[in-house]
């Protein structure tokens, strides 16, 4: 990503001059990179990491030859050279929130976009019916898309703007014209550089966390998260531009209609590309699922951005006494669904291929495990355990009969336990287990007996609910 940066800012610094049409059409875009507070982030901030970082490496070098290896310093030296690669991004990523030109109206609808998200980020969580990852990696990918996706998207979209008129431009050439191509490739640039960004984020968590990626429905949590969290900052970007002259449209669109379309159903293709990938042996075959993703989210989101200002502009030719009532209300709803609609429903159909393919693995092994008789998941706890209703139901019936919310979260402990294990065995039968996954079958079903030995109440019998 900051190669990607670098390049374009050789690119700029080299860019033709500009001779300004008659109107003076791109007297504004020309060198608008290097005005205001982005502006000046930009030219002046990452070189300014990127100095920070060979000095942080060359202190490692030099500390290194003469102590030796010092595992504590190493460790710190990575700390403060991711902190240095993401700060830059995450800088610009506030920037383009309009937090410094008008910090009132910024703050108010970063408060106002934040239960709608929060709502969103739950969901995708709970869509979760089996075996859930630690909330905090949904939150991590959340920030990634937020911080990587969006400053780097907005990085390069703002470099794309200011250098590309230059380059395009050609005597004979109209305003109209050089508008026209810019604005084509600005949208186009959008797609690759803003889904580039995201998923750079997801990878980042996938090499970091892989035993958390069961497959297909991991990977789309993790997808939809990250997208969720880019679109949280280009929510409050759009909504304060112009001071909020837009702002109601704005929120309708991308809090409300297209929370979990758009950007949400953009990036969990990616995350689904490398929750398959998990369950792949090849790395051939990884490479192409994932590479695959990024193809179906950059195509989509690139299409979209162009069909969507040709869709606009076509209608307001047909129609052209449409009231602002019927564009809210019909005519943006329409295009979202012809446009977001089909990936939407792929993501869905994805997640819902992906739960019943754990249901069926978890059916046979906890089954297994349970002929087995260690005790760790007994006859009587498999139709809970198969049916998230029926576990929710138990748990509820444990809070209702005086147990207490500790006795209802110690449940939910001994379930994600035990279904960690089931996942673990299935894992293992296809031949899946990370490499880097210490744990083993062992060590899951010891945890899962340490918890019914320490007060967490197991399903007894046959019969939906039962408990003690």
């Amino acid at each position: 990503m900051h190669v990607a940066v670098g390049i374009q800012m050789l690119i700029d610094l080299n860019r033709p001059e500009l001779t300004l049409l008659n109107d003076g059409a791109f007297s504004v875009l020309d060198g608008q990179v290097h005005a205001g507070p982005l502006g000046r982030l930009m030219v002046f901030g990452f070189p300014a990491c990127w100095s920070a970082a060979a000095l942080v490496g060359l202190v490692a070098l030099v500390a290194l030859a003469a102590s030796g290896p010092s595992g504590r310093l190493i460790r710190n030296c990575k700390i403060a050279l991711v902190v240095l690669l993401l700060l830059p991004f995450a800088a610009v990523a506030v920037a383009v929130t309009n937090i410094f030109v008008s910090p009132g109206l910024s703050t108010l609808v970063l408060l106002g976009c934040l239960p709608s998200t929060v709502l969103g980020v739950l969901a995708v969580h709970g869509a979760q019916r089996y075996r859930r990852m630690p909330l905090w990696l949904p939150l991590a990918a959340f920030v990634g898309g937020l911080v990587m996706g969006g400053g780097f998207g907005a990085t390069t979209g703002t470099w794309l703007a200011s250098y590309l008129p230059n380059y395009l431009w050609t005597p004979g050439v109209g305003a109209a014209q050089l508008d026209h191509t810019v604005q084509t490739a600005v949208y186009v640039g959008a797609g690759v550089f803003e889904e580039l960004g995201k998923g750079a984020a997801i990878a980042v968590l996938f090499l970091l966390f892989r035993r958390h990626f069961d497959g297909v429905v991991s990977g789309v949590v993790i997808g939809a998260a990250t997208g969720l969290g880019f679109n949280y900052m280009e929510s409050v970007l759009y909504i304060t531009a112009g001071d909020g002259v837009y702002a109601n449209l704005q929120y309708w669109l991308r809090q409300s209609l297209g929370l979990m379309a758009a950007h949400t159903a953009f990036t969990a293709a990616i995350g689904a590309g490398f929750g398959i990938a998990r369950q792949l042996r090849t790395p051939s075959a990884r490479r192409a699922v994932i590479a695959c993703g990024f193809l179906a989210a950059i195509s989509t989101h690139a299409a979209n951005n162009l069909l969507l200002r040709y869709f606009q502009h076509e209608v307001s030719d047909w129609f052209p006494n449409v009231s602002d009532a019927v564009w809210v209300l019909a005519v943006f709803p329409i295009a979202i669904l012809l446009l977001q609609g089909p990936l939407l429903v792929l993501y869905l159909l994805l997640l819902r291929r992906g739960l019943r393919g754990q249901a069926a693995g978890l059916a046979v092994e906890l089954s297994a495990e349970a002929a087995r008789g260690h005790g760790a998941v007994t006859w009587g706890e498999l139709p809970a355990l198969l049916n998230p209703a029926r576990r929710f139901r138990v748990k509820v019936d444990v809070l209702r009969r005086g147990g207490g919310v500790r006795a209802y979260r110690r449940l939910a402990r001994l379930h994600a336990a035990q279904l960690e294990l089931g996942m673990h065995r299935w894992h293992a039968s296809r031949d899946e287990v990370d490499p880097y996954d210490t744990r083993d079958e062992a060590r899951l079903r010891e945890r899962v007996l340490r918890l019914k030995t320490d007060g967490a109440v197991p399903l007894l019998g046959p019969h939906e609910g039962a408990a003690s």
